[in-house]
């Protein structure tokens, strides 16, 4: 057994998720786990960055680029798969409208120091997401956390730079449950 072969038995044999990259595509992958394959053919169980189930793919086995195995994506998206419920449905919490010209400041000091929630704010044509952790009359302070639920830092923005809220979509509800998975992963 080559070691393309191995990869494969072992994500099917042992529920293991992987990537796998095309020659066709160099942007995309595919994240899943192996259902069945030959010499010639892969079967592939394809979820979505969401860890819901999005069709099975079926590739021939000389287009396989690459494949990434036991790397921090497909150990987040496993656990995001194994929790796709609780990013499916916005989590509870009130924005108060505001219609004020302070209104950016009004929405930031809404959200300063709220760790049950990640927003992500629009500078410079820039998302960044995270928890705002701090706010004064001209600048706010964000606690960048990335796709993986990977603390990035803090970042200082001008408030008059910021130009758009996106509060408790879907992509910063999955990068809360990552950040949480995280957190709790190094007190054990």
């Amino acid at each position: 057994m080559n070691i393309i072969e191995r990869i494969l038995e072992d994500s099917k044999s042992e529920n293991k998720y992987l990537s796998i990259w095309s020659y066709s595509d160099d942007e995309t992958f595919w994240c899943g786990k192996i259902l069945n394959y030959s010499n010639e053919i892969v079967t592939f169980q394809h979820y979505t960055k969401y860890g819901v189930k999005d069709g099975i793919i079926f590739i021939q086995l000389s287009q396989i680029k690459n494949i990434d195995f036991n790397d921090e994506y497909t150990k987040s998206i496993a656990y995001v798969i194994e929790n796709s419920e609780k990013i499916a449905n916005e989590n509870k919490f009130e924005i108060a409208f505001v219609e004020d010209e302070n209104w950016k400041n009004l929405i930031l000091n809404q959200l300063n120091k709220k760790t049950e929630i990640i927003s992500s704010v629009k500078v410079y044509g820039e998302y960044y997401s995270g928890f705002i952790m701090n706010v004064d009359e001209e600048s706010f302070v964000i606690k960048c956390i990335d796709s993986l639920g990977i603390d990035q830092g803090l970042s200082m923005f001008k408030i008059d730079d910021l130009t758009e809220f996106k509060i408790n979509d879907i992509d910063n509800r999955k990068r809360l449950l990552l950040y949480n998975w995280r957190k709790n992963l190094q007190i054990t």
